[in-house]
């Protein structure tokens, strides 16, 4: 997908990643923990960069949403927007979408609101402060 659809303005990509055969599930469909996974992975380190540190754990994943299923070669790309930002958190809404057909268009397969803690020497929660 070369331009932002307009249903992701206000939303930055996180990543890129392609659907292959150890992703499915026994249906041939993009197991939904792998999913959540690559949702985890971009999004923590979009996390770490907008709080300044890599000292954070994931606390909660909101509802997980699957719309539509993820299939094999499938680029998936998700995207985020910080929704909430706490004393030591940061809540970030995430699309993840696929360009099949149009590519201004692309499918929305999922969808979740994921909240990130930065943490002290110690393990505790502990105040952050914007990075990039």
């Amino acid at each position: 997908m070369t331009n932002k659809p307009e249903k992701l303005k206000g939303y930055q990509l996180a990543g890129r990643k392609i659907v292959m055969y150890p992703d499915l599930n026994f249906t041939g469909r993009l197991f939904g923990g792998q999913l959540m996974s690559w949702i985890d992975e971009v999004l923590a380190a979009a996390a770490m960069n907008l709080m300044g540190t890599k000292n954070i754990v994931t606390k909660k994943f909101g509802e997980i949403v699957f719309d539509a299923p993820g299939l094999l070669g499938d680029v998936v790309e998700i995207w985020y927007r910080p929704v909430k930002e706490g004393v030591t958190s940061l809540s970030m809404d995430c699309r993840v979408v696929v360009g099949r057909g149009e590519p201004s268009m692309p499918e929305q397969i999922s969808s979740s609101t994921v909240v990130y803690v930065a943490l002290d020497d110690e393990g505790l929660p502990s105040p952050w402060s914007k990075g990039d």
